[in-house]
């Protein structure tokens, strides 16, 4: 990781508006090139809000045949993570700044109160809807464990992540029953996840309720 931050600092500023079919344009036609290109765009986007991470895994499924894809946007998101997370360890001011600009990610913080790190962290990012850099850096200000940050997020993100690189490779196609096969996994499972959310809380809610 600490190879590609110099890569990350370089493109961080220059994200905005790429599409996956930029891309596909600029990647290396060696498929080694291609990955260390598309490792780099990952950890620029850890640097970046401009840069949707589905981009990137649709543009892996573009390039690479299905398990490499799948293998290369997983090592991705780990870095992709890892990077705001370390920030917010190193700024806590920057998660202040965070918190007033989305007060949704209060909730972030009220979930782990509920439910603890790691399932805090898979809930989280299961549901998605909050920008994933802007939740990396609050997490890692609040001092959660690496070790079950990176496990919950990896886990709730690859449910969406497999969804996105099946629906990339599908784009040469927008009409297979992939296409729509990965869209409605993709919203079902957010569905799901912000419905066990919304339970959890209403239940510490009506815990926290004064007898009659």
């Amino acid at each position: 990781m600490l190879i590609l931050l110099p890569a990350a600092l370089f493109l961080a500023p220059r994200l905005q508006n790429v599409r996956a079919a930029d891309i596909l344009c600029r990647a290396p036609a060696h498929p080694l090139g291609a990955a260390v290109f598309l490792l780099a765009l990952y950890a620029g986007k850890g640097l970046s809000f401009f840069l949707p991470l589905a981009v990137l895994e649709a543009a892996s499924g573009l390039l690479f045949p299905m398990p490499w894809a799948l293998a290369l946007n997983t090592l991705g998101i780990a870095c992709a993570t890892s990077l705001p997370f370390f920030l917010g360890r190193r700024g806590r001011s920057r998660a202040d700044a965070l918190l007033r600009r989305f007060p949704k990610l209060r909730r972030v913080r009220e979930l782990r109160a509920q439910s603890g790190d790691f399932l805090c962290v898979l809930l989280v990012r299961l549901a998605g809807g909050l920008p994933c850099d802007a939740v990396s850096l609050t997490l890692g200000a609040a001092g959660l464990d690496f070790r079950r940050y990176l496990l919950g997020g990896l886990l709730g993100m690859t449910p969406h992540m497999i969804a996105a690189t099946v629906l990339g490779a599908a784009l040469c196609d927008p009409g297979s029953q992939a296409f729509f096969i990965s869209l409605a996994v993709n919203a079902a499972i957010s569905v799901a996840a912000l419905a066990v959310w919304r339970v959890r809380s209403l239940r510490r809610a009506a815990g926290r309720r004064p007898p009659d």
